[in-house]
């Protein structure tokens, strides 16, 4: 079956070849050829840079190099093109997904206490661009990189993740472990950061013995050895680094950080009985001021009862004062009243003693007149003037009456009860003798 596929297949292959045409198929052939030649030829002659990179040109002719920074088409002219990135990153995160221009596994270290584990981050680093040569036609910038390591590849693993390797360790090995996990892990990335800038620093370790060993708990066998890092000075106290390897080539730090440490599985144990421990002791703590608080309540509740009893015991006390004030105040008042109601009776009985007295005084004068009296009523002269002087004084009344009414007799006929001015007349008459007679009396005296 298969001897009859074949004539089959060429019969019609032929049979396509005889409706195209011989010449017609070479033409399209050449037609073909050139096109490729062609954009080969262009291919060669001109080629495309993208925004984010730099190109190193080597011309094919005089074997020159350039560096193209500008972002499109240029000539190319037959000449070999590496490219680097403006930008390299590196990431050492361990993750796989992680987009960077390189991708890293955890960065091990070791810290001051010979505690190891992994650190990863992130470092970013910027490339130079065309910097000219100089006076003695050496390379700088981009050139020097170029001609030193000839790709970014190598660029990146013989010295970008050198430098940074070598950084992150030295950064770890300046403190311990308990540093790390206590809050230090912002000085580390900072430490990371400036040794990767400005180089790294020159140190020395410091052992000295702890505080149990000084006192002589521990015998020279088990002491145990605080080992310290101090930075090396110059003599004008400046720190001393090592020279940047980066600054050499002109590669500046865009940024580098370390993000965490995974501890090795023992510190991650100690950790945890840290942390239980902490939390033991933060019970512990909550539980003693919570009974602290209880004990405070108690105590105020306590003084608030001797309080009120005191302050009951206080308002007995004053009521026992009131009540003491108001029965002294009481008794004085009554022996006021008493002392009054015996003034006032001691004024009464000198005002009855001296009615009394006077009483007696004026029955002694009237005894002693009615004495005069009784002996006066034998005499007389005595009798007669004061018989006298009782007529002079009846008639000078009369006189004085008389004054008051009229002295000129109106007529008035008839009779009846009122009274006569004749009558009248007799009796002024009679007031005349008598004021007469008064005169002689007084003028013989």
């Amino acid at each position: 079956m298969s001897s009859n596929v074949q004539p089959a297949q060429q019969v019609t292959t032929n049979s396509l070849i005889a409706r195209i045409g011989r010449r017609n198929l070479i033409l399209i052939s050449a037609f073909i050829i050139v096109l490729v030649v062609i954009a080969t030829l262009i291919s060669q002659m001109v080629a495309w840079n993208e925004a984010d990179e730099r190109l190193v040109h080597q011309s094919a002719f005089t074997g020159n190099l350039t560096v193209i920074s500008q972002a499109g088409p240029y000539f190319k002219a037959f000449g070999t093109v590496s490219a680097y990135k403006k930008v390299i990153s590196i990431n050492f995160t361990g993750d796989k997904a992680a987009t960077a221009s390189a991708l890293a596994p955890l960065i091990p270290i070791r810290f001051l206490d010979t505690t190891t584990g992994g650190a990863r981050g992130v470092a970013r680093f910027r490339l130079p661009g065309n910097v000219s040569a100089s006076d003695s036609g050496a390379l700088r910038g981009l050139l020097k990189i170029h001609e030193e390591f000839g790709s970014q590849e190598t660029l990146i693993s013989n010295l970008l993740m050198r430098a940074t390797t070598e950084n992150v360790k030295a950064s770890a090995r300046m403190m311990s472990v308990e540093q790390h996990y206590s809050g230090g892990n912002g000085q580390l990335s900072q430490d990371f950061s400036d040794q990767l800038i400005n180089g790294i620093f020159v140190t020395e370790q410091i052992f000295g013995s702890n505080s149990r060993a000084k006192k002589g708990e521990f015998n020279n066998l088990s002491k145990q050895q605080r080992v310290t890092i101090k930075i090396k000075e110059d003599q004008e106290g400046n720190l001393l680094r090592n020279s940047p390897i980066l600054g050499a080539y002109g590669i500046t730090v865009v940024d580098a950080s370390i993000i965490d440490i995974d501890y090795e599985s023992k510190v991650n144990s100690r950790l945890e009985a840290q942390k239980q421990a902490a939390a033991d002791e933060a019970l512990a703590r909550q539980n003693l001021k919570k009974a602290e608080q209880q004990a405070r309540t108690e105590v105020a509740l306590g003084e608030q009862a001797i309080a009120k009893q005191r302050a009951e015991s206080e308002k007995l006390k004053i009521k026992e004062q009131i009540d003491a004030e108001r029965v002294k105040a009481n008794a004085i008042i009554s022996a006021q009243q008493r002392v009054a109601v015996k003034a006032e009776l001691a004024k009464e009985q000198a005002e009855i003693l001296k009615q009394q007295r006077l009483e007696a005084q004026g029955m002694d004068v009237l005894a002693e007149a009615r004495q005069r009296a009784k002996s006066a009523a034998l005499d007389p002269k005595y009798v007669f003037d004061e018989t006298l002087k009782a007529e002079v004084q009846i008639q000078t009344a009369l006189f004085n009456s008389l004054g008051n009414s009229r002295l000129v007799p109106e007529i008035v006929i008839g009779g009846g009860n009122a009274q006569s001015n004749g009558s009248e007349f007799m009796r002024l008459l009679a007031a005349d003798a008598a004021l007469n007679l008064k005169k002689r009396l007084d003028s013989n005296k």
